[in-house]
């Protein structure tokens, strides 16, 4: 118990000295990559917000999502998440994770879409809350992710819901409610 507070305190420290002072969200990213494991390849980097940043990684056929945070001294890494994808029904892949530390949590749903025909993401939260997702392509596939007001225990009662363009719903992951 003692050993892993202080790898934790050491951990965090490291973090800090690595990547204190980075002015851009990219330097910070730049930074962070030798903490990175190996095999993990950078797909997209994108300031959601003035003190906010998110981050993909894929390796093989995962995907993770990491979270940098701005504050005085410069962006920070506040957190990240890696696992296996719910891959069903076809179409679009899909995790959830809480990140953050310190008091600072960001809830989201991220995934990837594998179905061409899928043009817009929307996620219903278990408090009924209605998010449009934020499709990002990239040079190998394409992202969404969703950002949610509170922690969704259990996220798998979201309704993930894939539309076409011409709005007619292609995707739809729901699990009966209570």
């Amino acid at each position: 118990m003692r050993f892993k507070k202080v790898l934790s305190i050491l951990i965090i420290v490291v973090l800090t000295a690595v990547l204190g002072g980075c002015n851009s969200l990219k330097d910070a990213v730049e930074k962070a990559k030798p903490l990175i494991p190996k095999g993990y390849e950078l797909v997209y980097i994108e300031q959601v917000s003035n003190n906010s940043g998110i981050v993909f990684y894929t390796y093989e056929t995962e995907l993770s999502v990491g979270i940098f945070t701005k504050n005085a001294i410069g962006w920070e890494w506040t957190g990240s998440a890696v696992g296996k994808l719910v891959t069903y029904p076809d179409g679009l892949q899909w995790r959830y994770a809480d990140l953050g530390e310190n008091g600072t949590q960001y809830s989201l749903y991220y995934g990837k879409i594998t179905n061409k025909d899928i043009t817009s993401v929307t996620v219903k939260t278990t408090n009924g809350e209605t998010v449009q997702g934020n499709i990002v392509p990239t040079d190998q596939l394409r992202l969404w992710y969703a950002f949610v007001s509170e922690p969704q225990v259990p996220s798998v009662n979201a309704d993930i819901t894939g539309y076409s363009s011409e709005g007619k719903v292609i995707y739809l992951f729901s699990q009966p409610k209570e």
